[in-house]
């Protein structure tokens, strides 16, 4: 009589009491969950002879600065789902995917086995009615490795140990094949103190078309700068985008804004929306003659919002007026007195302007050093007045100009022939002004090279009988920093024994030539093998 490959039903409840005696429930998470991420896997196919699975899976957490601080834990939860568990004895084959023992005495013997930047074992996570569904990995203090990507290897159980665990609840079966189709599904959580939103400010006011962005309100922490996820409570007021991270104020009102960072955290502030409107801010201004001025950049109005308004000049000969970005814009034309009104719904209000004519204070020549730089200031000129344009005619100056364009630097950099240059720097001011610097520029000097007794050479030219005297014939010359007038050698040689003393030259050899020289000792024959030697110089 064959035996029976799926257990008895005395067998699974047998089966079901052990489990529970000694099932395990995982205790809540005291920290909050910050990210999570799940993967299914390809289906694998695996036997008795090969029931190793391997496969890696990109958790794609890396790029978050704030996870890779190592303060957080990762908990990886793998469950397998079985497609098929074929089973053959005795010549039978049966599918036992869909028996839950089974897959119970299957999961329990299954062994899973992650391979992160320090690695471990899966552990069975239990439910609470004692069965085996899925399989637990947990680490602290991440590293980047362990938030890039993982190596997992599953070794399943085989034929062997399948007939330990029939046999072990009462059937005797010899199993002779086991057969799996098995994918796993894969979550990945990351579990920690999440940086949280702090708020600037908790109640924003603006305007009518004004536009704000996150940031100006917001201040984000860890390594997912960016809101995720925006909601107000009256978009006709203030109109929210997490795509484009700003808040538009559209009509007057109040909104209250819950920014949700990528961490799960959330701030909430209000927004209150007024009426777009234009102050004034001072009653009189002068105005340097050919300038414009802003009169909101200079303080002069206030341009609250995007108010709509008209602004007029009493005399435009003498005072132009424009608009631009919704920025009222004067121009002094002559001198001269004028007043500029405006007219903003039923607000009404005028500011005096004086022109004034302007006088621009500035070097007009100068001499540079090549690979040197002078910095010249319109800061005597009148009040207003600054540089808005140098052009260097021939080329031969590098120009820059300072952050508030009142100073401007001048570079000897490039390259000229001759020993001395003379370029032309035309500067033109914001008054329509414009001034000529002349500029020479001289060649560096040659550095002054230190004075040294080896840069004296001196060779002997031939050595000789006069018929009364050894004469040495030898040449001198001077290398040196410095022209000499008097240089003092050591001489020696031999005849049939040494000979050797001192000479001094008293003659003016200038820097960069050689002159000859001999030198005459008191001896009976010519003297062999000379050698020479500068010992002071002057």
């Amino acid at each position: 009589m064959k035996k029976r490959i799926v257990p008895k039903t005395t067998l699974i409840l047998l089966l079901f009491t052990l489990l529970l005696a000694w099932s395990a429930v995982l205790p809540g998470r005291a920290d909050s969950l910050i990210k999570s991420k799940e993967f299914t896997t390809r289906t694998f196919y695996a036997d008795g002879d090969d029931d190793e699975v391997e496969f890696t899976e990109n958790f794609g957490f890396a790029g978050d600065s704030y996870l890779n601080s190592g303060r957080f834990r990762m908990d990886i939860t793998l469950t397998p789902v079985y497609n098929s568990i074929w089973i053959s004895s005795d010549g039978e084959r049966a599918n036992l995917a869909t028996e839950p023992a089974i897959v119970n005495l299957i999961n329990g013997r299954l062994n899973a086995r992650i391979d992160t930047a320090t690695g471990g074992e899966f552990q069975p996570d239990y439910g609470s009615d004692g069965m085996i569904r899925s399989f637990r990995y947990s680490r602290s203090d991440l590293l980047s490795d362990d938030l890039t990507y993982a190596n997992f290897t599953v070794t399943l159980p085989d034929e062997y140990a399948i007939e330990s665990l029939f046999y072990q609840y009462g059937e005797d079966l010899e199993i002779d094949d086991v057969q799996y189709s098995v994918k796993f599904k894969i979550k990945v959580s990351i579990y920690g103190n999440a940086p949280g939103i702090k708020l600037k400010k908790k109640v924003l006011y603006g305007y009518i078309n004004d536009i704000w962005y996150f940031i100006d309100v917001a201040e984000l922490k860890g390594g997912n700068e960016k809101i995720v996820k925006a909601t107000s409570s009256n978009p006709s007021v203030a109109a929210v985008s997490a795509s484009t991270q700003r808040i538009r104020l559209k009509k007057v009102g109040t909104s209250k804004i819950t920014l949700t960072n990528g961490y799960g955290r959330s701030a909430t502030f209000t927004v209150k929306v007024q009426h777009s409107t234009i102050k004034r801010r001072v009653s009189s201004v002068s105005c340097i003659l050919g300038t414009e001025m802003d009169l909101d950049n200079n303080g002069i109005v206030g341009i609250l919002g995007t108010p709509r308004y008209t602004v007029k000049s009493s005399d435009s000969s003498i005072v132009s007026v424009r608009k631009s970005l919704n920025h009222p814009i004067i121009r002094g034309k002559k001198a001269g007195s004028a007043r500029i009104s405006f007219t903003c719904g039923k607000k009404k209000f005028s500011v005096l302007v004086r022109v004034k004519k302007a006088s621009v204070v500035f070097s007009n020549s100068i001499t540079l050093t090549e690979g040197t730089s002078r910095s010249l200031s319109a800061a005597g000129s009148s009040s207003g007045i600054y540089i808005k344009k140098a052009v260097s005619l021939n080329g031969l100056l590098s120009l820059k100009l300072s952050a508030n364009s009142k100073t401007l630097t001048l570079t000897a950099n490039k390259s000229f022939s001759g020993s001395t240059a003379t370029e032309k720097v035309l500067v033109t001011f914001n008054n329509g002004t414009k001034k000529t610097v002349t500029v020479k520029i001289t060649r560096k000097p040659t550095p002054t090279k230190p004075f040294s007794l080896k840069d004296i050479k001196i060779k002997l030219i031939r050595s000789y009988w006069n018929g009364s005297k050894a004469c040495i014939e030898y040449s001198v010359t001077n290398n040196s920093s410095k022209n000499l007038n008097k240089v003092r050698i050591f001489y020696s040689g031999t005849i049939s024994e040494t000979v050797s003393g001192y000479a001094t030259i008293n003659s003016s050899i200038p820097k960069g030539t050689t002159k000859t020289f001999i030198t005459r000792v008191s001896a009976y024959d010519y003297l062999e093998g000379v050698t020479l030697k500068v010992t002071s110089a002057s």
